[in-house]
């Protein structure tokens, strides 16, 4: 038998497998998320974030909104005032991403409500069994 070699990755392969990492590098990060979420509903100075997200230190909020604006998902603005002013706003693929996590949102809660009648089921039938 023959054997073929596997097809070399392309450009777009590599591109394409950055981005999923990307996305699950914000999946992942609980603080990520909640920056993403503050923004979604118009939260967008830095001191506003921190006092809306409990926990959240200032440093963890500048590390996460530099993260962000490197994967294009939004964008800083700084105004030339005493003292300086500072807004995030969402680009339109974090306006994306934010429809894509809100849809998310919504199929865990309909997983959970579906998920917990199966694991009862599915417990009283291994009773039976057992």
């Amino acid at each position: 038998m023959k054997r073929t070699k596997a097809k070399e990755p392309t450009l777009q392969d590599y591109r394409q497998q950055e981005a999923f990492h990307r996305l699950t590098d914000i999946l992942r990060c609980k603080w990520t998320l909640a920056v993403l979420d503050a923004l979604s509903q118009g939260i967008n100075r830095p001191a506003q974030i921190v006092r809306a997200l409990p926990g959240l230190t200032t440093k963890v909020l500048y590390e996460r909104v530099h993260k962000l604006e490197r994967y294009g998902l939004l964008v800083r603005h700084s105004y030339p005032e005493f003292p300086l002013r500072v807004e995030y706003e969402l680009t339109e693929r974090g306006r994306r991403l934010i429809a894509l996590i809100r849809q998310m949102r919504e199929f865990a809660h309909e997983w959970v409500n579906e998920g917990d009648d199966l694991a009862i089921y599915a417990e009283k039938q291994e009773q039976r069994m057992g």
